[in-house]
C-alpha cells in the first residue's frame, strides 16, 4: 500500500511539472507541433508549377458548374440607361425552352418574392416579413420590356430587387427570361 501512496505522490507532482512547463507567456508559437507540415505548409506562387495537383499547376480551372462573376461581361449597371440598352440583347434561347429546368431555377430564386404565378404574392411578401411589393410579372410594365431588359434585370436587379447575376450563368438567366414569358402568357385565375 505504501508503495502505491508514494506512486500517487509522484504522479501529481509528475502531472503538475507537465501542467506547468506547458503554460507558455508567448501566444505566438502554439506550443508543441504535432502536424508541422500542416502548420507550416509551403506557398506556391500564382502561376508555378505545383506537383500537389492533377493538372500540375498552382492556378487551376474552376470546378464544373461553378459560375464565374465576368462570364458575361456586357458592362451594365443597375440604372434605367443601362436597362434601355440591354433592350436590344437577343436571346438565344428563345426556340430552345427546357420548362423543367427553367421553372427549377425559378423555384430556387424568384418565387420567395414573385409568386408561384409571377403575380407578385410570394411567401416573403404575404407574410409581411417584406413591405415593398415585388412587381407583377403581368403588370404592362413587365409586359412590355424586351427579353434584353428582363435579363438585365435579372443579372444587375431592378428597383429594390437585388442582382442574381452572380448566382446564375447565361443561359439559366435566359431560361428565367424564357419563364417570365411563359408566365405572362397563362392565364389569370
Amino acid at each position: 500500500m505504501k508503495i502505491f501512496k508514494l506512486n500517487k505522490h509522484w504522479i501529481g507532482v509528475f502531472s503538475a511539472v507537465i501542467l506547468l512547463a506547458s503554460c507558455d507567456h508567448n501566444r505566438n508559437e502554439p506550443g508543441w507541433s504535432f502536424f508541422n507540415d500542416m502548420e507550416h505548409s509551403q506557398a506556391y506562387e500564382t502561376w508555378s508549377e505545383n506537383p500537389n495537383l492533377p493538372e500540375g499547376k498552382t492556378m487551376t480551372s474552376p470546378v464544373e458548374g461553378t459560375v464565374a462573376i465576368h462570364e458575361y461581361a456586357f458592362g451594365f449597371v443597375k440604372t434605367p440607361e443601362d436597362e434601355l440598352k440591354a433592350a436590344s440583347l437577343e436571346n438565344p434561347l428563345s426556340g430552345e425552352f427546357n420548362l423543367e429546368h427553367a421553372k427549377l431555377r425559378y423555384e430556387q430564386y424568384c418565387i420567395i418574392c414573385h409568386g408561384e404565378k409571377g403575380d407578385g404574392q410570394g411567401h416573403l411578401f404575404k407574410s409581411g416579413k417584406y413591405p415593398i411589393p415585388p412587381a407583377s410579372y403581368k403588370a404592362e410594365r413587365a409586359m412590355q420590356k424586351t427579353d434584353g431588359q428582363l435579363f438585365h434585370n435579372i443579372r444587375v436587379g431592378f428597383g429594390v430587387m437585388g442582382a442574381h447575376g452572380p448566382q446564375l450563368s447565361v443561359e439559366d438567366t435566359w431560361q428565367l427570361v424564357n419563364y417570365i414569358r411563359y408566365l405572362q402568357s397563362q392565364e389569370v385565375e
